[in-house]
């Protein structure tokens, strides 16, 4: 039985923060540090979510426009995350509202997976970069670079179908591959292309704090063991309990995750 993939639920800027923004500002330095971004720079984060890369650019002394299609991210990141140096705009990545050129850079960080049209984005993210800027994305990697995920989605796998067809369909998409947006960047036009491992730590003081970023929205997996009847919801999670307690005490555990992050620039000629 194959089961459409649920979209992203961004409905809840706390949700979001409980599941990934807390573990994205470790991510943020490294990453911005691979893109280059200098200040003065006139840099565009496209899916800015909560406002984690936007903020971490506005510190480099940066100019930033963050763009989200959830307008209940964007009410998070301008409550919590406001700068003088940023304004953010809900629009569609598909089809963003600026003119060519517009900005140094163009990044994205931990969203375009969860966008079906991902070479239409980076299309979008090319036309808007200057000549000789830079385009750069970071994903998770989904083939064992995401283990606290993993440890719940194969788990349910194993009982339940529609996970295991999620599962699937979720690791079919190139985009989560390694080298799988070097090949999205080049065959946009982008040279220079470069993709690197970033490793960061996800560190869950318990299990209920570790289930609770898993077992409900925003993201796909979550969905899914949300609608499953409440007997095997219940025997999936005494399985992924016993994973993640190992025969040890219940307590604090620590995930080491793999973000491939590429940049390109926009061609100078041409």
């Amino acid at each position: 039985m194959a089961v459409s993939i649920p979209s992203f639920l961004a409905t809840d800027a706390q949700a979001y923060e409980h599941f990934m923004a807390r573990w994205s500002r470790r991510m943020a330095g490294p990453f911005l540090d691979f893109v280059g971004a200098k200040a003065g720079d006139r840099v565009l984060d496209v899916g800015c979510g909560t406002g984690v890369i936007s903020a971490a650019l506005a510190e480099r002394g940066c100019t930033v426009v963050g763009l989200d299609a959830s307008e209940s991210y964007l009410e998070g990141a301008r409550r919590d995350r406001s700068h003088p140096k940023i304004v953010y705009e809900l629009g569609d990545a598909r089809r963003m509202p600026y003119a060519d050129a517009s900005f140094d850079a163009c990044v994205s960080a931990l969203t375009i997976d969860v966008i079906p049209e991902v070479d239409q984005v980076v299309r979008e993210m090319q036309r808007v970069t200057r000549r000789g800027g830079t385009v750069a994305s970071g994903v998770v990697d989904f083939w064992g670079g995401f283990s606290p995920a993993d440890l719940v989605c194969d788990t349910a796998s194993v009982l339940d179908e529609g996970m295991r067809s999620l599962r699937d369909q979720r690791k079919a998409r190139r985009i989560v591959w390694a080298n799988g947006q070097t090949e999205i960047w080049r065959e946009t036009g982008l040279v220079g292309v470069v993709e690197v491992p970033i490793v960061t730590s996800f560190d869950y003081a318990s299990f209920e704090d570790y289930w609770s970023s898993f077992s409900g929205p925003p993201s796909p997996i979550g969905q899914r063991m949300a609608a499953l009847p409440p007997q095997l919801r219940g025997e999936v999670k005494r399985h992924v309990r016993s994973g993640y307690l190992a025969g040890l005490p219940d307590g604090a555990r620590s995930f080491a995750i793999i973000v491939r992050a590429v940049r390109g620039t926009v061609p100078v000629g041409g």
